[in-house]
């Protein structure tokens, strides 16, 4: 059996331009120096560099639930829109590692603040947050009416985005939900396109 690099070797893997080097680097780092390695890939989610933060951001999901008072607190703290993205980004690679371990209940603060964010692509990385979530049983009661008020935006991304995850779900209070947003006049055409769209599918998918 060969013997396991240092911490520092590995960590030093983590910027490597080889993604299969990287990858084996953060698996190493998690399963054999999980304390050592928690707050250093947090501060390699402020890294300028996508390879490594995005790298950051998949070995703190390996770790799981233990970084969430971390990624919570740099979310609430962070002024760059990009490091306030991986940490909801990194909610995501939590959930697909522990899809049966529900989220507590600051975690959904932090989404439906992260819907409001001034900086597009973190309000975008929450809706896709929220649809993953939404195909979890462990969170799609909760994460539903997070949808439903995506739904009530002015943004057409964000409405298209939460009404094509509201479709597959099958819950009585997202078809009045999206018969209400296809049927009013005040909303922009599109928008109404997009919610008859997603009831559509909803037919074919023989849901309520």
């Amino acid at each position: 059996m060969s013997e396991i690099p240092s911490f520092e070797e590995l960590f030093s893997d983590l910027s490597h331009p080889n993604p299969n080097i990287r990858s084996q680097a953060y698996v190493l780092l998690v399963d054999n120096y999980p304390d050592l390695a928690q707050p250093r890939l947090v501060e390699l989610l402020h890294d300028t560099d996508p390879a490594i933060y995005r790298t950051a951001v998949k070995a703190l999901g390996v770790l799981g639930h233990c970084v969430l008072p971390d990624l919570l607190g740099l979310f609430k703290s962070a002024e760059s829109g990009t490091v306030r993205a991986c940490c909801i980004k990194a909610l995501v690679q939590i959930s697909v590692n522990f899809p049966d371990h529900a989220f507590p209940a600051e975690v959904m603060v932090v989404l439906e603040d992260a819907l409001d964010d001034d900086n597009p692509v973190v309000a975008q990385s929450a809706l896709m947050t929220l649809g993953h979530l939404s195909k979890q049983d462990v969170e799609q009661n909760r994460v539903i009416p997070l949808l439903i008020k995506a739904c009530d935006r002015s943004n057409i991304a964000h409405v298209q985005g939460a009404a094509m995850a509201l479709a597959e779900l099958d819950s009585p209070v997202v078809y009045a939900c999206l018969e209400s947003l296809a049927n009013d006049e005040s909303k922009d055409s599109l928008i109404r396109e997009v919610a008859q769209s997603s009831l559509e599918r909803r037919k074919s998918l023989n849901l309520n």
